[in-house]
């Protein structure tokens, strides 16, 4: 079995703590996690904490990922739903039965583009207004077919370990977390 590969997009304005647990847990876990910046350079944060990505989106667009991840902070996720590449990245990666990963306010990047009509998502309290078209959970995490959702900061490491899991099974979770001792 070949090295599964995920893409985590950063845009200025992510949330820090949404993109950094994802990226430390999957890579925890063998998993190659390519972190691209809508640009190049640094991606500063909502807090203006600066990640100096891999590449830029550029760089990866004809890549295949097994996931892609959209962390959420407001400013980051309007930075990706205005994004065409972004949004084309996203379609072809459903059309050709691969998951994504949003957390926080990034569901609604898949809802104002209509890729998740009908599926059952989580997201922030602050962005719930924004979706009309899937059916919304209380959940922290929610997974429905290739759409895994976290609802917000506190939920980023068991969003993170949901990635885990479906990318590397229970088993690979559960080695993880040995070291990691999350509450799951």
């Amino acid at each position: 079995m070949s090295q599964k590969r995920v893409l985590l997009l950063l845009a200025p304005g992510y949330e820090e703590l949404e993109a950094i647990a994802v990226i430390d847990i999957l890579m925890r876990g063998g998993i190659e996690v390519v972190v691209a910046g809508l640009s190049d350079g640094p991606v500063p944060s909502a807090r203006s904490v600066k990640i100096v990505p891999d590449t830029t989106l550029d760089e990866v667009a004809g890549e295949k990922f097994d996931l892609i991840v959209l962390p959420g902070g407001i400013d980051g996720t309007e930075n990706l739903a205005n994004d065409p590449r972004v949004v084309e990245m996203l379609k072809s990666q459903l059309e050709e039965g691969r998951l994504i990963g949003a957390i926080c306010a990034a569901p609604t990047v898949l809802e104002r583009h209509g890729l998740a009509k009908g599926a059952r998502i989580t997201c922030h309290p602050v962005a719930r207004a924004a979706i009309k078209e899937a059916d919304l959970q209380e959940g922290a995490v929610v997974e429905d077919g290739l759409v895994i959702t976290g609802r917000a900061a506190g939920s980023a490491v068991k969003f993170a370990f949901k990635l885990l899991e479906r990318l590397a099974g229970k088993e690979k979770v559960e080695e993880v977390n040995k070291g990691v001792l999350a509450d799951l």
